[in-house]
């Protein structure tokens, strides 16, 4: 399942250590947004983290976007 450049900086922003966490910490921060757009995306990205296993989460390369974002 591919992730989009603005999921995958949701997700770096969020725990991002494994799976569960990721779910956890979405889930989480969700009753705190009150931005429409930034909750559909939230939304978005926590359906696609359920629907992945946990070897597909694991298999996320964040290092280059954390290396991009770090230039």
């Amino acid at each position: 399942m591919r992730l989009t450049v603005e999921e995958m900086s949701l997700l770096q922003a969020m725990e991002h250590t494994c799976r569960r966490m990721a779910i956890f910490d979405i889930k989480a921060s969700l009753p705190d947004i009150e931005d429409r757009e930034l909750r559909e995306l939230c939304e978005k990205v926590l359906t696609k983290v359920e629907n992945m296993t946990d070897a597909d989460f694991a298999a996320i390369d964040f290092s280059e976007d954390e290396e991009k974002n770090n230039e």
